[in-house]
């Protein structure tokens, strides 16, 4: 393997393009990266400075446009798209807010409202809609698996039935920060 591959600015680039691939069948983003790979290795020579590194890398385009080309070559695959800011704000605000309204029983309802909101985003790829449902979905098992083992530790007061419902949101709230974090990546950056 040759030095360049392991160049932290070829190695951040590759995760780039994978990323940016998202959308892509797992064979494919693997193939792409991997034919990615071989060119650079092949235009690179051993012990390639920073400068020829990010010329070569130049020359490839950007990670997006590459990825973008990719995409276009696929049929009935299209690139992930931003969505409105409040919306998606709407959404993960959803995820995070339905676990302390289980108990008034419109948790649920929340939480179904939000995995749907979620499914039929173009912000998200299929697997961060996977992710995506479980976090929202998971208090229907967090919340009565910790409310028996404060039971069962010495009974379920106010105190610990608040506790469990601040230990039910940590997964909506890190699925929330996840997703909030992939669409933020496709909005424009200011200048």
């Amino acid at each position: 393997m040759s030095n360049a591959l392991a160049h932290p600015l070829v190695r951040a680039y590759l995760a780039s393009v994978d990323g940016e691939a998202a959308v892509l069948s797992d064979d494919r983003r693997r193939d792409l990266v991997a034919d990615l790979r071989e060119h650079i290795e092949s235009v690179l020579p051993q012990g390639a400075d920073d400068a020829a590194i990010q010329q070569a890398l130049d020359q490839l385009g950007t990670p997006r446009e590459i990825a973008a080309a990719a995409i276009a070559e696929e049929p009935g695959v299209s690139p992930l798209q931003p969505e409105n800011s409040g919306r998606t704000t709407l959404t993960l605000g959803m995820m995070v807010l339905a676990t302390p309204f289980w108990v008034l029983g419109i948790g649920l309802v929340l939480a179904v409202v939000a995995a749907v909101r979620i499914w039929r985003s173009t912000a998200w790829t299929r697997r961060d809609k996977r992710l995506g449902t479980i976090c929202v979905l998971s208090p229907l098992l967090v919340i009565p698996a910790a409310g028996a083992l404060f039971a069962y530790a010495g009974g379920l007061g106010i105190a610990e039935l608040i506790g469990t419902f601040l230990i039910a949101m940590v997964i909506p709230l890190a699925g929330a920060i996840r997703l909030g974090r992939g669409a933020a990546r496709l909005h424009p950056h200011a200048a």
